[in-house]
């Protein structure tokens, strides 16, 4: 059954919402999380700061919602892209060279990633931050192999879970190269050599 369709009040708040997690995202890769208030935010996202409060509740609140709003973003895009069957071995190439399109079409998203991901680590109590990002990322991965055509029709049994691994901890050093340096030219040779790694090691 299809969802009704949004009022204009609806498409409205989203909007903002939307305008505020983007503000967030720029003032966490700038600033990083310690550096980082509901103000700044606010002015980021050309809004007033009880416009902010009235979507959340605070800095904790924001930057909760901000996870919850990358990861989904990451699995739109998987789910829009991953549309068409294919083996898991061109799944595997297909899949890192998108992420590494989309990391360079977004750095700003991929420096908050990084900044909650050390302020989580750094903070007594929010270590179960790092831990939730680790996991839904790796999940995202571990789905789009798991519905390569060969591995939901049997043909083939590989270790799903050790494949996602290694591969989303094999990029994040090569993400961390390519944030540094900005050498292209390197993370794609990076990215090849995983992607025959990858293959080699689990197909």
């Amino acid at each position: 059954m299809s969802k009704p369709p949004k009022t204009k009040g609806e498409e409205k708040r989203e909007e903002k919402r939307e305008a505020i997690m983007a503000a967030a995202v720029t003032v966490i890769a700038r600033e990083g999380v310690h550096g980082t208030t509901t103000r700044k935010i606010a002015g980021e996202a050309s809004v007033n700061l009880g416009t902010l409060h009235y979507y959340f509740d605070g800095k904790d609140a924001v930057l909760m919602n901000v996870l919850t709003h990358l990861v989904a973003k990451s699995r739109e895009s998987l789910a829009a892209y991953f549309s068409a069957p294919e083996r898991l071995h061109d799944r595997i190439d297909h899949l890192l060279t998108f992420i590494r399109g989309e990391v360079e079409r977004s750095p700003d998203e991929q420096l908050a990633l990084f900044n909650l991901t050390l302020y989580a680590l750094s903070t007594p109590g929010s270590e179960w931050l790092a831990k939730r990002k680790y996991e839904e990322y790796l999940d995202l991965y571990r789905s789009v192999l798991a519905d390569a055509s060969d591995v939901r029709d049997g043909s083939i049994k590989p270790d799903i879970d050790g494949l996602a691994n290694f591969i989303f901890t094999g990029f994040v050093g090569i993400l961390l190269q390519w944030l540094a340096t900005a050498n292209s030219f390197r993370s794609r040779q990076a990215v090849q050599s995983l992607i025959i790694a990858a293959q080699r090691t689990y197909l």
